[in-house]
């Protein structure tokens, strides 16, 4: 009898310890799927407020800072002559990313390989148009800048680009070749020994300090072309030189530049 209980009692508890994970089971998986409708029609309703991307701010800010640097480039597009820049740069950031600047250059200049091949075919220089020979520009530009990135180098120091587009305006100074002597432009009407130019290009800040910042500055400059002039000879020997229109065409200069900038300290 008390064998057939225990007996009994062995089976009872064999038959609970099976049921009762079975039963936890059921029940988590009962749990589980209506967690999971509840997900869904939360989704429905919250899934777009809860997809926030986390967009960090700038290692370095510039908001009210003032920007000061030097500027070294090249033209390279010009057919006749070889233009190397060196000039200044000034900026100021009212917003983190605006900046008016004013910038200018002295242009140092030099033949280009086709002026030297023509140049050695006797006078064939003479029927040809040079064009202008600039020496220096100015003007005001202003910068908005919406894309930067965080640069990690070899994951000591992290470091940021700012990338921006450039628009201005200006004057430009430039001499143009008469009668095989280089003289002085003058523009409208012979009034100025000057143009108004335009550019337009994209910066790029690359930050090494707080204060320090390398730049690279793709612009492209636009500008009446010379027009070129006729001589007269009048009866008692004297010459009268004719300007054309000096709108009938535009010039445009490519300049890839690289220079280093100081910035002031940020306001507190």
């Amino acid at each position: 009898m008390n064998g057939r209980w225990a007996l009994r009692t062995v089976i009872g508890i064999v038959i609970l310890c099976a049921w009762i994970p079975v039963a936890f089971a059921e029940e988590g998986a009962s749990a589980q799927e209506e967690r999971s409708a509840l997900d869904k029609d939360l989704d429905k309703v919250w899934g777009k407020e809860r997809d926030i991307k986390v967009i960090q701010k700038r290692v370095f800010e510039k908001d009210k800072r003032h920007e000061v640097g030097l500027l070294l480039g090249a033209i390279p597009n010009d057919s006749f002559f070889n233009f190397f820049p060196v000039g200044l740069r000034y900026a100021y950031f009212p917003l983190e990313s605006v900046a008016v600047e004013f910038s200018g250059a002295y242009v140092a200049s030099s033949q280009s390989q086709l002026q030297k091949d023509i140049k050695s075919f006797s006078t064939a220089i003479k029927t040809v148009k040079l064009g202008d020979r600039v020496e220096w520009y100015a003007g005001v530009n202003a910068h908005w800048i919406p894309i930067h990135a965080k640069v990690s180098i070899l994951n000591k120091k992290l470091t940021s680009l700012d990338l921006g587009v450039t628009i201005g305006f200006g004057l430009i100074g430039s001499k143009v070749n008469e009668d095989n002597k280089w003289e002085t432009r003058w523009s409208y009407d012979h009034a100025i020994p000057f143009n108004i130019q335009m550019n337009i290009g994209l910066s790029l800040h690359w930050f090494l300090t707080d204060y320090l910042a390398i730049r690279l500055d793709y612009r492209n400059y636009i500008f009446p072309a010379y027009p070129g002039s006729t001589s007269v000879t009048k009866s008692d020997g004297s010459v009268v030189r004719n300007y054309n229109s000096e709108w009938g065409d535009v010039r445009s200069l490519s300049e890839i530049s690289i220079g280093l900038s100081y910035l002031s300290p940020a306001p507190k």
